[in-house]
């Protein structure tokens, strides 16, 4: 991915530092200040891919001459602790061809600094050959006073502002993303702190040039020191977040399960383990004992519900036994009085008929029978048989 780094620093001759020395080291060149004749000469070393000067366009002619232009600066500036220049470091996108950069560099400073009225010594440096092999970035050496056809003028106080350097960290986002975008990459810088963005990863400091040739030497340095202590605090964080999320996995996996054993219990209640505690973290055996818990008292409950059914069922079927029983009950009574109805009937025709021939036989003058005569008569019958 690509990488943001921007960053702003002043030159001053009260730390020691020269403008002179710092454009030659940037250029790769062989300069002398014309102030104190003292040379610097840096053209041997190696990872200079791009050096130019750019100019407002009231600028003299001589301001494209870098010995002249530093040596003009230094000669400005009287006070021994004076603020010679302004240095930009910039990471460049390393997924960009060479090209490709020196036109984005090109298009930054114009834009944002040489329309501003200050003259801009750039050099774009390649990644040294031990180092990390993305490490394109450029230097933008900035003068600090107004400039004119006779030369410097007053110093710009509103360059040093904070808020001046902040929007030159978010303009540099936006013309490098676009140029990402313009040449087809998905990779994007992004100007705001880590912090900001969301990502719990500290920063590491900027070793910078001597830094890191005494690292690649071999020789530890302090702020290198301090990088790989940032570096192992990030691993041990990243190690932590590894381990978190698969917690958090087996958690989840541990509720689904919990949710399908509730499936499975609402179908065929039955006490099972569906996992073993070995091996667990003491979050799963928590969440294990309260999931048998919920399942056993799940089950008991069904439990209770199916005994309370069985049991409406078996009165419900008493009551339709009894209904029965009472329904034969009432067909009995019902067939007896029609028995006794019908015996009833027989009598009362039989009486009717002795009614009849005792009327025949008292018109025919003979005796009617009585009741008793009736009896005597059945039983001498009987007696005959």
């Amino acid at each position: 991915m690509a990488i943001f780094h921007f960053s702003a620093k002043v030159v001053s001759r009260g730390k020691g530092q020269s403008s002179v020395a710092k454009a030659a080291y940037n250029a790769r060149a062989q300069l002398t200040n014309e102030r104190t004749g003292e040379a610097h000469d840096y053209g041997r070393a190696e990872g200079l891919v791009f050096s130019g000067i750019f100019t407002p366009k009231n600028a003299p002619e001589w301001a494209q001459d870098r010995e002249r232009l530093w040596s003009e600066v230094e000669k400005a500036e009287k006070r021994k602790d004076a603020q010679l220049a302004r240095e930009v470091e910039i990471a460049l996108p390393h997924e960009l061809t060479d090209e490709q950069r020196r036109q984005l560099i090109t298009d930054f400073t114009r834009e944002n600094f040489v329309r501003k009225g200050m003259i801009a010594d750039v050099a774009i440096h390649a990644p040294d050959r031990e180092g990390d092999n993305r490490n394109h970035h450029a230097h933008i050496l900035l003068t600090m006073r107004e400039i004119g056809p006779d030369g410097f003028g007053q110093k710009k106080r509103e360059w040093n502002s904070k808020a001046q350097l902040q929007e030159w960290r978010e303009k540099w986002e936006k013309t490098a993303n676009r140029y990402l975008e313009r040449h087809g990459h998905e990779a994007r810088i992004d100007h705001r702190s880590l912090e900001a963005q969301g990502v719990e990863r500290e920063p590491t400091e900027h070793l910078g040039p001597t830094a890191s040739q005494l690292e690649r030497e071999g020789e530890q340095t302090e702020r290198g020191d301090l990088n790989r202590e940032i570096e192992a605090r990030n691993k041990e964080r990243e190690r932590l977040k590894i381990a978190l999320r698969t917690t958090a996995l087996e958690l989840a996996g541990a509720e689904r399960a919990k949710a399908e054993e509730w499936e499975w219990a609402k179908i065929k209640p039955k006490t099972r383990a569906p996992y073993s505690r070995a091996g667990m973290v003491a979050q799963q055996q928590d969440a294990q004992r309260d999931f048998e818990k919920r399942s056993k008292k799940l089950q008991e409950r069904q439990a209770e519900q199916w005994e309370s059914e069985r049991q409406a069922q078996q009165r419900e079927k008493n009551s339709f036994a009894g209904r029965k029983g009472e329904a034969e009950q009432k067909r009995e009574d019902l067939a007896a009085r029609t028995e006794r109805k019908d015996a009833k009937a027989e009598i009362t025709e039989a009486q009717r008929a002795r009614m009849e021939r005792d009327a025949l036989r008292e018109k025919a003058g003979l005796r009617v029978s009585s009741g008793r005569d009736r009896d005597e008569g059945r039983e001498r019958e009987r007696e005959r048989d």
